[in-house]
């Protein structure tokens, strides 16, 4: 399975085999609890700080 999370131009994508998923798609589903969505949210955060740091040092 891919888990794949957008936020404008920033991507992530988490891949899970499905032998560590037990109940199929359902399985994956009970995989995005609120604690995960929270932490990809604040990754997206790091990512768009870090981004934003590189480009205006190529400015």
């Amino acid at each position: 399975f891919i888990i794949k999370f957008e936020q404008g131009n920033l991507e992530q994508s988490y891949k899970i085999a499905e032998i560590d998923i037990i109940g199929g798609v359902d399985g994956v589903f009970e995989l995005l609890d609120e604690e995960f969505l929270k932490s990809v949210t604040d990754q997206f955060a790091l990512m768009r700080q870090s981004f934003n740091s590189a480009y205006s040092r190529y400015e």
